[in-house]
């Protein structure tokens, strides 16, 4: 197992929660349960402990020529320390492709998160800035700062899927350290935009145009996807995943968002973080047909089961089965779209094509291309 030779990975080990609570995934997109908590730290994803959260996690949405150029680059920020794990897919020629950079807190000092009342609000609010502080430090690497919303969902360092590097076993700062380090004041909405302004390579006024114009589209897009009581979006929001509502933004826009510019590359960076801004700002409720809950998401396909657990059962297999179908149509398109340009047709040239991630292509991957 990795983590026996490594402090660092126990620590990811030992900050995943019992086996009862735990989350794992073979993609980003939809998170279940398992019957074991061994088996499940195989798996490419997992679900940190969100009631004691003892980790930062950073989503660097760049790819970098290899790990040494990725450390020289963290080297060069000013932070207390490298991170503790960093974990991204390697391919064949040593690019490393979107890492997580993971910085743990000292052992025995994780931040409780609970509606309880001797739970410390003000200690939650430092940990927020602090991770927020981070990001903003990681800008220039491509920290999405969407990612805010749903901190503790990992790529995996103790999979075999992904490739690691633990470079710091030995300093562990704590809040207080922290914030003495970043800016605790940042301002999520006006990074998300920043950071679009830099994928795109675009100056800020046009970039802010964009931002406007596919944030409408956006908001259109989940009000019509609530009133037609789009399965897959239903579940989304059932499970609260603004990653998965995102995602849904993402493949339904993209094609139009590419062709409002003249730059296409640069308005899909855009449409990213509009998309991850509007789902996590997204409330359904104010738009569901009573008011109070949404509720429909492929009611004729659990007409006659009963139970709960078993319809939310049935609702992820059928929304997961929709969502494989569209992300393998879309693949089809940019590999035919790939040839005819005269352009390299691997799975990580298709993954940027599409916007999707690299393990959702592998798993789409039509046989014989």
């Amino acid at each position: 197992m990795r983590s026996e030779g490594s402090h660092v990975l126990r620590r990811i080990v030992q900050i995943t929660p019992r086996v009862s609570k735990m989350q794992v995934s073979r993609s980003k997109d939809l998170m279940s349960g398992t019957d074991a908590k061994l088996l499940g730290l195989d798996e490419p994803w997992i679900g940190l402990n969100r009631e004691v959260r003892s980790a930062f996690r950073l989503d660097l949405d760049h790819s970098f020529p290899s790990w040494d150029a990725l450390r020289f680059e963290l080297e060069q920020l000013p932070l207390p320390c490298l991170p503790h794990v960093v974990v991204g897919f390697e391919d064949e020629n040593g690019v490393v492709e979107r890492p997580h950079a993971i910085y743990l807190l000292p052992y025995n000092s994780g931040v409780w998160f609970s509606d309880d009342p001797r739970c410390r609000k003000n200690i939650m609010s430092l940990w927020r800035a602090v991770h927020a502080g981070i990001t903003k430090s990681l800008l220039p690497l491509g920290a999405d700062p969407g990612a805010l919303s749903n901190p503790g969902r990992i790529k995996n360092p103790l999979s075999p899927f992904w490739s690691f590097r633990t470079w710091n076993e030995t300093t562990f700062p704590n809040l207080s350290t922290w914030a003495e380090w970043v800016d605790t004041g940042t301002n999520r909405d006006t990074m998300i935009r920043e950071s679009a302004a830099a994928l795109a390579g675009s100056s800020r006024n046009a970039s802010n145009l964009l931002f406007s114009l596919f944030q409408t589209w956006s908001y259109q897009t989940l009000r019509d996807l609530n009133q037609a009581q789009d399965p897959a979006y239903m579940q989304a929001v059932e499970r609260k995943d603004s990653d998965a509502i995102a995602e849904i933004l993402f493949r339904t826009l993209v094609g139009r968002a590419s062709a409002e510019s003249d730059k296409p590359k640069q308005a899909q960076a855009i449409l990213y973080r509009v998309t991850t801004y509007a789902a996590d700002h997204w409330d359904a409720n104010r738009c569901s047909r009573d008011a109070s809950r949404d509720r429909g998401a492929c009611a004729d396909e659990v007409d006659g089961i009963t139970g709960t657990s078993a319809r939310q059962v049935h609702g992820a297999r059928y929304a997961a089965a929709l969502r494989k179908s569209r992300s393998a149509a879309l693949i089809q398109e940019a590999i035919v779209s790939a040839k005819a340009a005269g352009e390299p047709v691997t799975k990580s040239a298709i993954a940027r094509r599409t916007g999707l991630s690299r393990p959702t292509v592998h798993a789409g991957w039509p046989v014989g291309v």
